[in-house]
C-alpha cells in the first residue's frame, strides 16, 4: 500500500465529530500523514490541537483517542475538515492538489445549533469563505485561528493558546461582534452583543475585549457603524441604536443627562454635575467621562471646562479629537 502523502495516492478525510448539541465547529483542511496512518484527528505528537483544546479548559489531554472525542462532544464542539479527498506530498496544505470538498454547508444545515465556525489555519479559512459561506442558508459567524500544525512556527505557542481561548469564550456566551466605521477621524471600532452596542473605541483609545470572542459584525454593530459614518458625513445629528449605559448610579445619571445635550451644544463639568444631582461632583463627572464606553453616542465630547475650553477628553488633557468633533457639529 502506498505510504500516505505520496502524490499517486488519493487521501480521504474522516467522518465529522458532531451531534445535535454541537454549538461550534472547528474546521481543518486534511489530516496529515500521521493522522491518516493512525486514523485519528491531529495524531502528530507535535500538533498543538489537543493540548490547546484541553488547555483552554484548564485540563490535560487524555491519552486515549476515544476519550478525546468524548471530551469534544461533552464541550459541544464539532470537528471536521474542509476537504473530503485530495492528493498531497507530505502533510503541508500548500502541497494539496485535486481536492474534493466536504459538504460543510450541508453539515451546518443539518445541525442548526452550530452558529460559530473556527478555521484552523489560513487554508481552512480560505476554503470556508469561498466555497462554504455562499451556500449556507442562515447566519454563521466564523473566525480564523492560528494553525496548530508544527509547521506553523511564526506565532509563539503561548500567543496561539491565547487566541484559541476564543473557542471557550464562545461556548460560554462571552461574544462580541465587531464593525469598523471609516471616518475622517480614522477607523472607529464598534462592539455589540446580540442586542446592544456595548463599546465604541475612537482612534487612539485602548481596546478592551480580551475576555471575549470577537467575530465580524452583526446587525447591531453594522447599524451603529452606518450611523457613525453618517454622523461624520453630517447626515445625522442623533443616533438611533440600541445601547445601555454602564456605571454607578451617579455615573448613569450623568450619562442620561448628557444624552439630552443637543447636537452642536456644550455643557460644563459643573453644570453636568448639578443636572445629575450633585453640584459639587464636577471631578466625579470627569471620571465618568473617562469611563464612558460609548463616546459619540453618549456625547462626552460636548463636556467642556468652565472657561469654555477643552480641558480633557478620553483621559488626555487637551485632546484634539474633542475640538475636531465640536467643530464638526458647529459647522
Amino acid at each position: 500500500m502506498p505510504y500516505p502523502g505520496k502524490p499517486d495516492l488519493i487521501l480521504r478525510s474522516f467522518e465529522p465529530v458532531v451531534n445535535n448539541k454541537s454549538r461550534v465547529l472547528i474546521l481543518g483542511t486534511m489530516p496529515g500523514a500521521e493522522s491518516l496512518r493512525q486514523q485519528q484527528y491531529y495524531a502528530h505528537s507535535r500538533n498543538l490541537f489537543w493540548p490547546f483544546l484541553y488547555g483552554i479548559f484548564d485540563e490535560k489531554p487524555e491519552p486515549e483517542y476515544d476519550k478525546r472525542i468524548e471530551f469534544l462532544k461533552k464541550k459541544n464542539i464539532a470537528l471536521w475538515d474542509v476537504y473530503k479527498s485530495c492528493r498531497r506530498t507530505g502533510s503541508l496544505d500548500s502541497n494539496i492538489t485535486d481536492e474534493v470538498p466536504n459538504d460543510v454547508a450541508g453539515l451546518l444545515d443539518k445541525y442548526p445549533n452550530i452558529k460559530y465556525v473556527f478555521c484552523n489555519g489560513g487554508t481552512a479559512e480560505k476554503h470556508f469563505k469561498r466555497h462554504v459561506l455562499p451556500n449556507v442558508k442562515r447566519g454563521i459567524f466564523y473566525m480564523r485561528l492560528p494553525s496548530t500544525s508544527p509547521a506553523n512556527a511564526s506565532i509563539p505557542p503561548e500567543r496561539k493558546m491565547q487566541m484559541w481561548l476564543s473557542v471557550r469564550h464562545t461556548l460560554e456566551n462571552r461574544i462580541r461582534y465587531k464593525s469598523a466605521a471609516v471616518t475622517s477621524l480614522g477607523d472607529i471600532t464598534v462592539l455589540a452583543d446580540d442586542e446592544l452596542v456595548t463599546d465604541i473605541f475612537l482612534p487612539g483609545s485602548e481596546m478592551r475585549y480580551d475576555n471575549f470572542a470577537v467575530f465580524s459584525g452583526n446587525d447591531v454593530s453594522e447599524q451603529a457603524r452606518e450611523q457613525i459614518e453618517e454622523y461624520f458625513e453630517r447626515k445625522r445629528k442623533e443616533f438611533d441604536i440600541p445601547f445601555e449605559v454602564q456605571g454607578t448610579p451617579f455615573e448613569k445619571r450623568v450619562y442620561d443627562t448628557l444624552l439630552k445635550v443637543p447636537y452642536g451644544c456644550t455643557i460644563t463639568y459643573g453644570e453636568l454635575a448639578e443636572a445629575a444631582g450633585n453640584r459639587n461632583a464636577a471631578r466625579a463627572v470627569g471620571q465618568a467621562m473617562r469611563k464612558n464606553r460609548l463616546p459619540l453616542v453618549v456625547p462626552c465630547h460636548r463636556v467642556i471646562g468652565s472657561a469654555g475650553k477643552n480641558i480633557g477628553f478620553m483621559g488626555v488633557r487637551g485632546n484634539p479629537v474633542q475640538n475636531i468633533l465640536l467643530e464638526l457639529e458647529s459647522s
